[in-house]
């Protein structure tokens, strides 16, 4: 993995650490370890002039399985030794590590600054702690910082350990906003706030109403393919591919309000026959459940054939299979992996036999890898039935208490997120026009319009990126709008859309009512500001600009097309002066140097016209690009003919003319006719 680019701040280093980031992502979500599987480690530090550790792991507690990422210390029971959280990728996400150790002794302080001169948590300020009783340490030191770990903030108490027999005599704090303070009185074993100019400390008794943490030892599920994944309600199912038989459909989807289970197999799967055939014994209790069954094979989806065509319906018949049955499409068996995917964030293959309950509003309940019982089957039905409460319940492996108050739901929109990882566009705006259809469908007031909105947004994304589907997209970023009028990012995409039909008008409209909610978005402005120029209303764009201006004087780009307002309004002076701050805030904003040089070359008012200027401007243009840029070559023509020197002017033209690509008729006709008029000027040979 690359590391951060604090140094080299160029796009390839850019681009080199967020791939390193991405790829570290996708092997963690592929059930890597980040830390090779190593055990969680603690080390001793055996004190000595050199710096020495022994490992202390197995002995304090610490050398847990887990993939360990924050940990965090605070004396939780108040009891002078400092317990530790962590906090773990895997299961369990928390741990809580009660420190035990016997005749601990110590003093802690929690600092507080003015508000002024300090932060009011102190962050930043260094503690010394004077002690008697210790030869060897007379000042402990510590710091109190923000953030002392991954993603971990340890208490703001400040602990000092005393050993044995140190008694600690005062106190130095050394605050980060400027000065020191001595404090003294103090006791071991006390707690003591510490006010920034108050000269004293305030001693703390803690509070007798601690809650209790008994120690207990998780049974951790062993890690393996075969697993029930009990699913939130909200992730729809996406209509599945089928390969092609006479008579039969090519697709296939839950029929609506009745429940569904899915089932993938194979022929040469024994695990699979064995569950099919168990299914077909327990025939009636799966039918007087309403449960509609469909067997999916997948003989045919791998790099070659596995069976004949044949051999699905002949294994079937064998069992006396009572469902329906399928051949699965390569894109269908896609479709389930990314559902599968959307759900965890483990991405292993789908294992067969894999089986997916649907409820009765065609949105995911259960997923089984491995093989499911029929009486397992039926039980779930009941839990596809319920809130997102029993769900989330159902849903955890590990005893404990839920910290937030209400049970979420599942985001079809991830969904759509990983078929556009593998270039699956098409699938996405498919399977979002499912979910859109599935909520169509439920009765008024059902659902939150909100959702609805967002889908219509995505779909409508996809919709304008996709080749001829502008009209598409607005009728989805319409309807998203309509659905959730606040949603800036609904409007703005949909000015873009109009923009892109030739409705500029109505894109004017959605990108005024965008800022309107949001005055403080820029991009919004700036689009807007575009808009207005293109459409001639020159007075709005000058205001959108200005105000920008005024909120940020050192933005050179706003100012830059500021200028250009200006020079359509007819004001050539005032764009000048904005001109020259946008270069002297952005001086590597060479389309600011150029359209200056254009203009100062050519302007018919001899106020604004300065060609001395022009042409040091457009020669150190030219000088930048090596004169190999076309349009700054032809720049610098102007200003030599501004200059009366038209024997340079018509080199500058003829090398500006034959780096104009071919296809640029238009561009190509203008530079010779002005090479023409150039070479009409020169002085008769003599």
């Amino acid at each position: 993995m690359s590391q951060s680019p604090v140094n080299d701040l160029s796009e390839r280093a850019s681009l080199r650490y967020r791939q390193g980031w991405r790829a570290l992502n996708r092997l963690l979500h592929e059930d890597r370890s980040f830390s090779g599987r190593e055990r969680n480690s603690a080390f001793l530090n055996l004190g000595g002039e050199r710096a020495a550790f022994a490992t202390a792991s197995a002995v304090t507690g610490f050398d847990f399985p887990d993939d360990a990422r924050g940990l965090a210390t605070v004396d939780w029971d108040f009891d002078g030794d400092l317990d530790v959280w962590l906090t773990n990728r895997t299961a369990p996400r928390v741990r809580f590590l009660e420190n035990r150790t016997t005749g601990a002794r110590s003093v802690a302080f929690k600092l507080e600054g003015d508000g002024r001169r300090t932060n009011r948590d102190a962050i930043g300020a260094r503690l010394e702690l004077h002690v008697d009783g210790d030869a060897r340490s007379p000042v402990r030191l510590r710091s109190l910082r923000g953030g002392d770990g991954f993603l971990s903030q340890s208490s703001a108490w400040v602990s000092f350990g005393l050993g044995a027999s140190a008694m600690p005599v005062k106190l130095v704090v050394r605050w980060p906003g400027g000065g020191a303070e001595e404090f003294r009185g103090m006791a071991a074993g006390g707690f003591y706030k510490v006010a920034q100019g108050s000269g004293a400390l305030q001693a703390f008794v803690p509070p007798r109403d601690r809650v209790r943490l008994p120690a207990a030892a998780p049974t951790i599920p062993v890690a393996g393919e075969a697993a029930r994944i009990v699913v939130p309600p909200g992730l729809p199912v996406p209509t599945l591919a089928l390969l092609a038989e006479a008579g039969g459909p090519s697709t296939w989807e839950p029929t609506p309000h009745r429940p569904a289970l899915i089932n993938l197999w194979a022929t040469w799967c024994a695990p699979c026959l064995t569950e099919l055939a168990e299914w077909t014994a327990r025939r009636d209790a799966l039918t007087a459940a309403g449960l509609d069954v469909i067997a999916l094979n997948t003989d045919a989806l791998g790099p070659e054939p596995v069976a004949e065509a044949g051999a699905p319906a002949a294994a079937l018949r064998k069992i006396d299979f009572p469902f329906a049955s399928r051949r699965l499409a390569l894109a269908g068996l896609h479709a389930l992996d990314h559902l599968n995917r959307a759900v965890l964030d483990r991405w292993k293959p789908l294992p067969l036999p894999t089986s997916f309950l649907i409820d009765a509003r065609g949105e995911l309940a259960v997923i089984y890898k491995g093989p499911v019982s029929a009486a397992t089957v039926v039980s779930d039905l009941k839990l596809a039935a319920a809130g997102p409460e029993a769900r989330r319940a159902a849903a955890t492996p590990l005893a404990g208490r839920w910290l937030d108050e209400a049970a979420g739901t599942a985001d079809p929109k991830r969904v759509a997120a990983l078929m556009l990882d593998h270039d699956e566009a098409d699938a996405a705006i498919a399977y979002l026009d499912r979910c859109l259809r599935l909520l169509e469908g439920r009765p008024p007031g059902s659902v939150d319009p909100r959702q609805a909105a967002d889908l219509r947004y995505l779909a409508g994304v996809l919709q304008r990126d996709r080749d001829g589907g502008t009209r598409d997209a607005l009728v989805s970023l319409r309807a998203a709008r309509d659905l959730n009028p606040q949603d800036v990012r609904v409007r703005r995409e949909l000015a873009q859309a109009l923009f892109s039909a030739g409705q500029s008008e109505a894109a004017a409209v959605e990108l005024r009512a965008a800022i309107s909610l949001n005055p403080s978005d820029r991009d919004a402005r700036h689009e807007l500001a575009d808009l207005s120029q293109r459409l001639g209303r020159l007075e709005e764009a000058r205001t959108l600009l200005q105000d920008l201006v005024k909120e940020d004087p050192r933005d050179g780009v706003t100012r830059y097309r500021l200028a250009g307002v200006l020079v359509a309004a007819g004001d050539a002076a005032a764009a000048v002066s904005e001109y020259k701050q946008a270069l002297t805030d952005t001086p590597r904003l060479l389309e600011a140097a150029h359209d200056l040089a254009r203009l100062l070359a050519t302007h018919p008012d001899p106020a604004v016209r300065a060609p001395d200027e022009a042409l040091a401007l457009a020669d150190r243009l030219c000088s930048l690009t090596r004169n190999q840029n076309p349009q700054f070559l032809d720049t610098l023509g102007l200003a030599w003919a501004g200059k009366q020197d038209f024997a340079k002017a018509a080199d500058a033209a003829r090398q500006a003319l034959a780096l104009t690509p071919a296809d640029q008729t238009q561009v190509r006709e203008a530079r010779q006719q002005q090479l023409r008029d150039y070479e009409s000027r020169l002085s008769p040979p003599r």
